[in-house]
């Protein structure tokens, strides 16, 4: 397998751990908000991490044009409450049709 399929299966066993490590160790009790909205964060801050050091790489230099419009789309539409999956989506589409453009 790849490093890169392993980082991602490695990210989500973290991810998974933590979230699961919560419930049981609280017993019941609520997190306070802000830590619960840390820990329902971190798939997206996971995701990030992965995709600008993949995208950027080590040396700055992948990064494609095409890459930098996908992205902006995605922000937008994030702002716009597309939702995670709706941006996302978005975010390809428009990466896929300026590949076409370009």
């Amino acid at each position: 397998m790849s490093a890169m399929l392993w980082t991602v299966l490695a990210f989500a066993a973290i991810n998974f751990t933590i979230k699961a490590l919560g419930p049981v160790l609280a017993h019941g009790r609520r997190f306070p908000p802000r830590i619960a909205a840390f820990i329902d964060a971190l798939p997206a801050a996971l995701l990030a991490g992965m995709l600008a050091s993949s995208v950027v790489g080590a040396a700055g230099r992948g990064l494609e044009p095409t890459l930098l419009g996908g992205l902006a789309t995605v922000v937008v539409a994030w702002f716009l409450r597309a939702g995670q999956f709706g941006s996302v989506l978005l975010g390809v589409l428009a990466t896929a049709a300026l590949r076409q453009l370009v």
